[in-house]
Parts: structure tokens; sequence; C-alpha cells
């Protein structure tokens, strides 16, 4: 079985395939696709989107991260990471979905403002509302368990551990000194997540990519 996957180091949805992959113990080449213009130019002959990630396995090309994770869940492809019962892999899909469109997307929209120079007020003012609003609606569906769905790993940790990674950043930046202060459940189980080892490093690559990235803008 061949597995390439067409990654970009700090992208929260790179990094939600990349845990899977590790947690599942796959054997998988993990390629940037941005490090040079050979490979930029390989990845973009794959599919229209031209969006990471993007796996290629056998021949065949699948993107996006969620559709990816389910298609190695669909193989049998390493240890499961879909919870036992209808209930718990419904509460699994929708913690996902409320991250991708509640946290996520807000996120982005602040990620553009950081700079106070040029800073958008008004949009900061709503988006970091909105915000609020998914982050307070994920802890309302955690239970207190020690990942997102009782006792080991699934899908949902793999979508949550990359964007807590980007909140946690991007609270100081707007001035919260502590961004799970008002949802200390959420920031007990990202406390939490972090001591499992494959989470642990896929923070730390998100750390680095993120440091790299910070170091090299213009003061």
């Amino acid at each position: 079985m061949s597995m390439k996957i067409y990654n970009a180091q700090l992208s929260p949805y790179s990094a939600r395939v990349r845990l899977a992959v590790y947690a599942k113990g796959l054997d998988a080449e993990i390629i940037d696709a941005f490090s040079t213009p050979e490979l930029e130019a390989e990845f973009e002959k794959l599919g229209p989107l031209q969006k990471v990630p993007l796996l290629v396995m056998d021949g065949k090309v699948m993107p996006e991260s969620e559709v990816i994770c389910e298609y190695f869940e669909d193989l049998g492809l390493g240890p499961s990471l879909r919870p036992e019962g209808a209930e718990n892999l419904a509460r699994m899909r929708l913690l996902s979905r409320i991250g991708d469109l509640y946290v996520m997307e807000p996120m982005t929209k602040l990620f553009n403002q950081i700079n106070p120079k040029g800073r958008d007020q008004a949009l900061v003012d709503r988006e970091l509302g909105e915000l609020a609003k998914g982050i307070k609606a994920l802890a309302f569906y955690l239970d207190g368990s020690p990942y997102a769905i009782g006792g080991q790993m699934t899908l949902a940790d793999c979508t949550l551990a990359p964007m807590l990674f980007f909140y946690e950043q991007i609270g100081p930046m707007f001035g919260a000194a502590d961004p799970f202060m008002d949802v200390p459940m959420l920031g007990a189980y990202y406390r939490g997540l972090k001591n499992d080892p494959h989470v642990t490093r896929v923070i730390v690559e998100l750390d680095a990519a993120l440091r790299k990235v910070m170091s090299a803008k213009p003061v």
C-alpha cells in the first residue's frame, strides 16, 4: 500500500490528518506541498481544490481532512478512531462540525487581523463574539472524559487538538490572558489531551511551524 499526504505543517486541517496517521501507526509519506516549486506544481496537478491536506493512496486522490480521516476508518486501517454506539458517533461528528464551522471560521478571520495596524475593530469584535459562541458550544458537548468521547482518542480529538492549539495562541493576541477562563472544562480537556504522545507530537510540530512563520514576519 502506497500512501502520500500533501501537507502544510501549520494547517490545522493537515494536523488533523497527521494526528490520525500517528494514532493509527500508518506508514505514510508526509510531503510539504509548498516546500519547492516542483512539489507545488506536482500538488496542483492532483485536483482542482488545491488545498492541503491531500491524500494519494494507491493511485486514488482524496481531498478534505474529514473525508480522509473517515476514509482511513472505512478501510479499517490501524486502531479505530470511531467510538462505539450511534449516540457517541453522532457526538463525535457534532464536535468536529462545531469546530469546523463555529470555531475555525471566525478564528481564520481573526488571524488576518493580528497586526494592530490596519485592524478592523468592528470585524474583530464581531468575530470574537462568534468565536466565543463556538467555544462555549464545544464545552457544552464535552462530558469531562479524558478524551472528547470517553476514554480513548477519536476523530473528534484529531479535529479539536490542532484547533485548540490555535485558540490558545490567538487569545492573547487580542487581549485574553486566559482564553479558557470562561470554559474551564474545555481548558482541562485540552491540557489533558496534550498528555497523549500523538497529540504532543502534533502540538510540537504546530508550535515550531508557527514560530518559524512569526519570526519571518517583518517587525
